[in-house]
């Protein structure tokens, strides 16, 4: 086994309220990376899979619990450590005489409660992993180690997240940037939105950075200690942001219960289980509220385990999967970083397409289908075409408002529309197949000679799924 997975074992092993199914191993392949697999006999409906105590999880609440032990001055009920304990914690990590100095002493103890409680969870989460996993090691020469050190070794590299879009368009160094310009309009409308966020997220946090990375050396002592410059920091920053973000799962955080984004955990081990599209059929999360008779060790959110789902594993071998969700390729790409090749859940935005088409009349169709509520956002997906393209199609043919408001109403089905629209609309279908193609066409060009296929094959993929679903829908049309 791994050194780092066996690591992390002995780790987790030191909490009695872990649990590991002991008919479950670590599998690597060479296309999806790591994942859980059967090793022997089967797993049934369920069972308990992966269980991990809150002490071991890593989130908004278990950080200011870490936090409060630097910090005297940091007290939120049912959160952070008591003050007795914490005095333990300071004489046992060492301070002067005792051992190393900790510069965790006076980088947390500068941090106030209002300040902590005002970041989200990807901020706090962000600065956290930032200074334990890379500034107090470098700053001490890997004297002080962090207790989260063996969940950090098992975590994605830079190469292994290389795929993400928003990292293409967030690092200046990035090798891939010249593939912006191939990205949907649906995964690059993900890029944009993430990408702002991880911007807002820095601002948030930076400051406080720049300013312990310039105050080490007096705290330590140390001359021409080693330094990261402001660059150094951010693309730090981003490793960690894309790590979190793409390891990140549901959990209700109390002192964050009125943010919705900051409801999450990160979960060692689980983080192995790879994504699967079929919803309701694998594995499932649940996560077990914390018992107060259960605080001492489990300190945070509660107990989040693995069951096994409707499907009965009794393949030796046989990967255990878990849903990340309904989630089409250019959802998964933004956030994770990889695609799936037949993905149920793909679908296509052509609002910039269905706006350009009525671009003559814009200006009378808008005015309309905005008064109704039926202005952008038109999809497609294998399934259907969006109601919303049958409306706003309706109305660029025929503009008679009384029929089509009608139609809206529910009081007029669409198969009075349906003829009218249908050259229009299968017009519009071939013109995007005929584009899609041009482009698939120069990705797979490009692919022949690129160093680095991965990223250019996960776009290739998108095009090919849109692809079948316009076809799909041309051959049900003819």
């Amino acid at each position: 086994m791994d050194v780092k997975i066996c690591a992390l074992l002995a780790w987790l092993k030191k909490s009695d309220s872990f649990y590991i199914a002991p008919n479950i191993k670590i599998n690597d392949s060479p296309e999806s990376g790591r994942g859980i697999v059967l090793s022997h006999h089967s797993i049934k409906k369920n069972d308990i899979i992966i269980s991990i105590p809150s002490s071991k999880q890593l989130n908004f609440h278990t950080i200011l619990y870490h936090i409060s032990k630097f910090n005297n001055d940091l007290n939120i009920s049912g959160v952070t450590i008591d003050r007795d304990l914490a005095d333990q914690e300071k004489n046992s990590v060492g301070v002067g005489s005792r051992g190393p100095i900790d510069p965790r002493f006076e980088l947390y103890s500068q941090l106030s409660k209002e300040y902590l409680l005002n970041l989200s969870s990807f901020q706090l989460v962000s600065l956290y992993i930032l200074v334990e996993r890379y500034l107090i090691p470098k700053w001490t020469h890997n004297r002080i180690i962090s207790y989260w050190k063996p969940f950090f070794e098992i975590w994605p590299t830079k190469e292994e997240l290389r795929s993400i879009p928003a990292i293409w368009n967030c690092d200046p160094n990035s090798q891939n940037r010249s593939l912006i310009e191939y990205l949907p309009m649906a995964a690059r409308n993900h890029m944009t939105r993430i990408s702002k966020l991880v911007r807002e997220d820095w601002d948030a946090i930076s400051e406080v950075v720049f300013e312990w990375n310039e105050m080490y050396g007096s705290i330590l002592g140390v001359e021409n200690a080693p330094i990261y410059t402001n660059d150094e920091l951010f693309s730090l920053f981003l490793h960690n942001y894309f790590t979190i973000n793409s390891r990140c799962l549901y959990a209700e955080i109390p002192v964050k219960r009125n943010d919705r984004l900051s409801n999450f955990t990160m979960v060692p081990y689980v983080d192995f289980l790879n994504h699967t599209c079929e919803v309701d059929l694998h594995c499932y999360p649940q996560l077990d509220t914390l018992l107060k008779s259960e605080a001492n060790e489990n300190i945070g959110i509660g107990q989040f385990s693995i069951r096994c789902g409707e499907r009965l594993y009794n393949n030796i071998n046989e990967e255990l999967f878990l849903n990340y969700g309904a989630h089409s390729n250019d959802f998964l790409l933004s956030e994770y970083g990889f695609v799936v090749n037949e993905n149920e859940w793909n679908y296509l935005d052509i609002s910039n397409d269905v706006i350009e088409l009525i671009n003559d009349d814009k200006m009378e169709v808008q005015t309309f289908l905005s008064k109704h509520d039926y202005w952008g956002d038109y999809t497609i997906n294998k399934n259907e075409i969006s109601y919303r393209i049958i409306v706003a199609l309706s109305y660029y043919v025929t503009r008679d408002e009384r029929r089509v408001q009608k139609f809206t109403e529910g009081y007029i089905s669409e198969d009075y529309f349906k003829p009218k629209i249908t050259p229009v609309l299968q017009m519009l279908l071939t013109s995007l197949v005929v584009t899609y193609t041009k482009t698939l066409n120069q990705l797979e060009k490009k692919a022949n000679t690129a160093e680095d296929k991965l990223c250019l094959q996960n776009i290739i993929t998108i095009y090919k799924g849109y692809i079948r679903i316009l076809t799909h829908h041309l051959n049900n049309h003819d």
